[in-house]
């Protein structure tokens, strides 16, 4: 089992979280890209429910983790900002992707692309993980299961 510094449970897989990473990166160069409003609100949605179905697999296969990290102390805010942090990763990944594609296929280097860009990807990927969040911070705590 790989360990996850923050949440001492499984990491999201390498697939998922590279497609989370593409996603976003495609969503941020569509728009830099300057594609008309009706192209982007497609891949702004589907980018969206990418990463919300990723945080919202990692949450459910990290509930016994979480809960036995309650069980030890962890409060309701750590468990919340712990999920948030990751999908904040996730987007500044997907941000300096999108910036590297935007670089070597659009030419363009302007500082407030640069920061736009980080702006749309950390705050797109926090938004898309605000409900798994919500949702690992409300796992009580509770001891090692008996199940096998």
């Amino acid at each position: 089992m790989n360990v996850h510094p923050i949440h001492a449970g499984r990491r999201m897989g390498k697939a998922v979280g590279l497609s989370c990473v593409v996603a976003i990166g495609l969503l941020i160069l569509m728009i830099v890209g300057r594609v008309p409003g009706w192209g982007v609100v497609p891949m702004f949605l589907l980018t969206e429910t990418l990463v919300y179905k990723a945080f919202s697999t990692t949450v459910r296969k990290r509930r016994q983790d979480v809960a036995l990290l309650r069980c030890f102390g962890a409060s309701r805010a750590q468990v919340f900002n712990g999920v948030l942090a990751e999908a904040a990763w996730i987007g500044l990944f997907g941000a300096v992707a999108s910036q590297c594609c935007t670089l070597l296929v659009l030419d363009i280097v302007q500082f407030e692309i640069a920061v736009f860009a980080l702006l749309v990807g950390i705050a797109g990927a926090l938004l898309a993980a605000l409900v798994p969040a919500i949702r690992a911070s409300r796992i009580p705590p509770s001891g090692p299961s008996t199940v096998a």
